[in-house]
C-alpha cells in the first residue's frame, strides 16, 4: 500500500476561495481535490507531449496537395451516399 505524505502550501485567499468551491460543490477533502488536480496536471502534460510528437511528425512528412484533393473527393462520394 501507499505510504501518505502530509505537506502544507500557501496560496493566494482567492484561489484558496475558489478552492473551496470548487471541492465543496464535488463534495471533496481538500486532499482528494489537490490529487485530482495533480492529475490533471499530468494527463495535460502528457497531451502536451503527444501534440508535439504529433507536429514533429507531420512536419518530417507533411501531406501533399494530391493528398488533400484526394481525402476531400472521397469524402464528398462518402458524404452524398449518406441520408441525412
Amino acid at each position: 500500500m501507499s505510504r501518505i505524505k502530509k505537506f502544507a502550501i500557501s496560496i493566494p485567499e482567492e484561489d484558496f476561495e475558489r478552492l473551496e468551491v470548487l471541492r465543496k460543490g464535488e463534495r471533496l477533502a481538500r486532499s482528494q481535490a489537490v490529487l485530482r488536480a495533480i492529475r490533471l496536471w499530468e494527463k495535460s502534460k502528457e497531451m502536451e507531449r503527444l501534440i508535439e510528437k504529433y507536429e514533429a511528425g507531420y512536419k518530417r512528412n507533411p501531406e501533399m496537395m494530391e493528398e488533400r484533393i484526394a481525402w476531400e473527393k472521397a469524402s464528398l462520394t462518402a458524404l452524398t451516399t449518406e441520408k441525412w
